[in-house]
């Protein structure tokens, strides 16, 4: 004849009022990438000065980190009365991609549905308030190009420099 046998419930590892341990090395990574991004930042602020000296060119901060040449007076006009991407809408843009040295990297030319992260954070946030027809240079941290892990062309943690145009709406 076979007994039940009921299994004791397992002890907690432990209690809710502790605090859980801390995990060290994504702490030293956070760390890590926090100095990195603090010195990326500098770096293009340093070039966005440089570059408005050199070519008259000013630079806007965006909200994400990185930086957008300004608009002239009559461009500003236009824009006022054109129209900008908006969310899921497809464009085509060119795509012209530089190390901070000026090296061309890639000159890509497509067609992208906005907000679907098929390009970088800091050309989605430039083209959001971009007209049709409309040439814009953005100084990207790595941050929001192509992030730590880069790509085929693109080392991770490089900051670029990037010449956008928006094409027409698809």
């Amino acid at each position: 004849m076979m007994a039940c046998h009921r299994t004791a419930p397992q002890q907690p590892t432990r209690r809710s009022s502790e605090t859980p341990p801390a995990d060290t090395t994504v702490m030293t990574l956070m760390e890590v990438n926090h100095r990195m991004a603090s010195e990326a930042d500098r770096i293009l602020i340093e070039l966005a000065d440089s570059l408005t000296k050199a070519t008259g060119i000013e630079y806007a901060q965006m909200s994400c980190g990185g930086w957008k040449s300004r608009r002239d007076s009559l461009a500003r006009k236009k824009g006022l009365y054109a129209d900008s991407p908006k969310y899921d809408e497809q464009w085509s843009v060119r795509l012209r991609t530089f190390r901070l040295d000026g090296t061309l990297v890639s000159d890509t030319e497509g067609v992208y549905k906005f907000h679907h992260f098929d390009l970088p954070i800091a050309v989605e946030e430039a083209l959001e308030d971009m007209y049709s027809g409309e040439k814009s240079y953005v100084l990207a941290p790595w941050y929001t190009a192509y992030g730590i892990h880069g790509n085929d062309l693109i080392a991770g943690y490089e900051n670029v420099r990037f010449e956008v145009t928006l094409g027409e709406r698809k």
